[in-house]
């Protein structure tokens, strides 16, 4: 004799006993709907419950779905009118299994909101994974921002684990992503080239990275660089180093956490002190605003950057 399948019925809102629908998931969970509201989120569901039905259906129609319960269930609440709240992924996997649900049965609506409840969860620490989806959902707004927040992955392209979520992409919307890094990059890398972004105020024209009497003698014959709209100055010889390896660094990582977390700065600190004039002025500190302006300029030549459409 075989054994009865068991079914469960799925949690609140789901429970209700005035349904006039069921859709039983793949592990047997019943979720109790309303045609009504499933027919105004999904043509699929609005064109099955124009079937004729057979006489010896059930009053009630069950109808099975392939979806397993912990994605029908954030599917389904977000179409829910009186849900409350919206729901919560536990994995970037999971939220991927209901972006593909929420197309299968053509809910644009919903596919516009998970896509706005993915970036909230896991843009940060999924950025490939987040702009994948995007391309694949065609949401481009996001594909932009989780493009812009790729920009913290060093060296972008290498062979890496971090593309295992774009498997589904296409070459070209992953060339369009390595173009916008790679372009980033090189304007990122050109802002420490000429200083002439930088205020014209006494306070900068006074900073120990070309005002020093001493290491910043010594640099005879050294290249000079635009610093504001006061001229062509020589600079230090451990800020000149710092211009040129940061600059490395931003192109490989262009983003302000590549500048706040540079091994070029805290190597730039300890040779300053090096110098009896850069020690005694502390010279650390005018590096440190310096970096303040730095990243502005960093930030504002990386957002004139388009990622291709």
């Amino acid at each position: 004799m075989s054994e009865i399948q068991k079914t469960s019925a799925a949690r609140a809102p789901f429970n209700n006993p005035d349904h006039d629908i069921v859709l039983r998931s793949v592990d047997d969970v019943d979720f109790h709907n309303f045609k009504l509201i499933l027919s105004l989120v999904s043509p699929i569901f609005k064109d099955m419950f124009t079937l004729p039905q057979n006489e010896s259906e059930p009053a009630v129609p069950i109808i099975p779905v392939t979806e397993h319960s912990t994605i029908l269930y954030p599917l389904l609440l977000l179409s829910y009118p009186t849900a409350g709240a919206d729901p919560t992924f536990d994995t970037i996997d999971d939220a991927r299994a209901v972006m593909e649900a929420a197309k299968k049965y053509e809910m644009d609506a919903i596919l516009y909101r998970i896509g706005d409840l993915i970036v909230a969860h896991f843009l940060l620490a999924h950025s490939l994974d987040v702009y994948a989806m995007s391309c694949l959902a065609g949401w481009w707004h996001h594909a932009r921002t989780a493009a812009f927040w790729s920009l913290e992955i060093e060296g972008l392209g290498r062979p890496s684990s971090g593309f295992a979520g774009m498997g589904a992409i296409n070459a070209s919307d992953c060339h369009r992503l390595l173009t916008y890094h790679y372009e980033c990059g090189i304007a990122a890398q050109a802002v420490g080239k000429t200083l002439e972004w930088l205020p014209s105020t006494p306070d900068v024209s006074g900073m120990q990275m070309w005002g020093c009497i001493g290491c910043g003698r010594v640099a005879f014959g050294r290249p000079t660089i635009q610093i504001a709209s006061f001229g062509k100055w020589t600079v230090t010889p451990w800020f000149q180093e710092y211009l040129v390896a940061s600059g490395k660094e931003l192109a490989a990582r262009p983003c302000e956490q590549a500048l706040l977390e540079s091994a070029s700065y805290n190597r730039a600190t300890a040779k300053a002190r090096e110098c009896l004039f850069c020690r005694t002025v502390m010279a650390h500190h005018h590096l440190h605003t310096f970096r303040t302006f730095y990243i502005a300029e960093v930030r504002k030549v990386i957002a004139k950057v388009k990622l291709a459409s």
